[in-house]
């Protein structure tokens, strides 16, 4: 197999006499720049004009080297095909890509029903007996659980699990909507009213460097090397299990400026910071990356239909 190569540039034969006609003065400008800066340490063997004259030679001499290779070139690959790269090997399989905004609980539940979830796991997420041996209502094996490892398995499976693969199937909304379902059946996300119950608690405690929005923007963020963590930013959160995420609560983050809580109190709030509330912050900050708000039909016919996996 022959591959010839054209230079993207046409009309190289015409630029070409161009080329050797202004190199010399640029290698003349060049010089007289270099004479304009006497502070600067430059060793010359011989007095500067000779060596101008040099370096003009050189420039003409590499301008003609480079510009011999401006012409048509053949490659041949003739006996080397199988070193190529496949198309398969650059067709971005199993690429993650993340939302553009929260996935939705609710919305996960009608891609959960549309990919007849339950006939495995069952409704509850228990897991059908000789179907299924994962239990998704534990919350043990939740809190270990990457949401992107999560996207990526109900996305493209994996090697030696039978699994049904969505990636086909589903948006990459509905797919991220989905793992956000399969979580709430271990852990249910927040109500409106729990999240206005812990909300003064992070405000007191965490929104002067996180911002009240999470957002990583608080007063004293501009002080903090490294910027305290944005909430919103799902690339980061959702390669966090809930365990790490509890652990950085009730530990805090060595040489990151994050304080540990565990076993401290806020008595004007009259909070203390046992196990089982900073299980309630990691939920209070999981809500800033996802939502409980249904954004489509609850009829599963009439949800949007899969138009890319992106």
């Amino acid at each position: 197999m022959n591959i010839t190569r054209k230079s993207p540039n046409t009309e190289s034969e015409k630029v070409r006499p161009l080329c050797f006609l202004f190199s010399p003065l640029c290698s003349y400008c060049f010089g007289r720049w270099l004479r304009g800066f006497p502070s600067l340490d430059i060793n010359w063997k011989m007095p500067f004009h000779a060596e101008k004259n040099k370096l003009q030679l050189a420039t003409i001499a590499v301008t003609a080297i480079l510009l011999s290779a401006c012409g048509k070139q053949e490659i041949s690959l003739k006996g080397a095909e199988d070193a190529l790269a496949q198309r398969s090997v650059t067709a971005g399989h199993g690429v993650v890509d993340y939302p553009d905004d929260s996935p939705s609980v609710p919305d996960g539940k009608i891609a959960w029903e549309q990919m007849n979830c339950a006939t495995c796991h069952a409704d509850s997420g228990k897991g059908v007996p000789g179907k299924c041996t994962v239990d998704l209502t534990s919350k043990e094996y939740e809190r270990k659980q990457k949401p992107v490892d999560q996207f990526e398995f109900v996305s493209f499976g994996k090697p030696g699990v039978e699994h049904p693969k969505v990636n086909d199937k589903l948006s990459r909304r509905q797919a991220w909507n989905l793992v956000f379902y399969i979580r709430s059946l271990a852990q249910t996300p927040l109500s409106d009213a729990e999240w206005a119950e812990i909300d003064p608690v992070f405000g007191s405690n965490c929104a002067v460097c996180h911002g009240k929005k999470g957002v990583g923007d608080g007063p004293l963020a501009r002080n903090l090397e490294p910027q305290p963590a944005n909430f919103r930013n799902f690339e980061r959160f959702y390669d966090r299990s809930d365990d790490v995420l509890w652990d950085h609560v009730a530990h805090g983050i060595k040489w990151e400026g994050m304080p540990d809580f565990l076993g401290k109190q806020d008595k004007a709030k009259n909070v203390k910071f046992d196990s089982d509330y900073i299980w309630k912050l990691v939920q209070y900050v999981r809500r800033f990356h996802e939502s409980i708000v249904p954004t489509i039909a609850a009829n599963p016919e009439k949800s949007e239909n899969k138009t890319s996996t992106k």
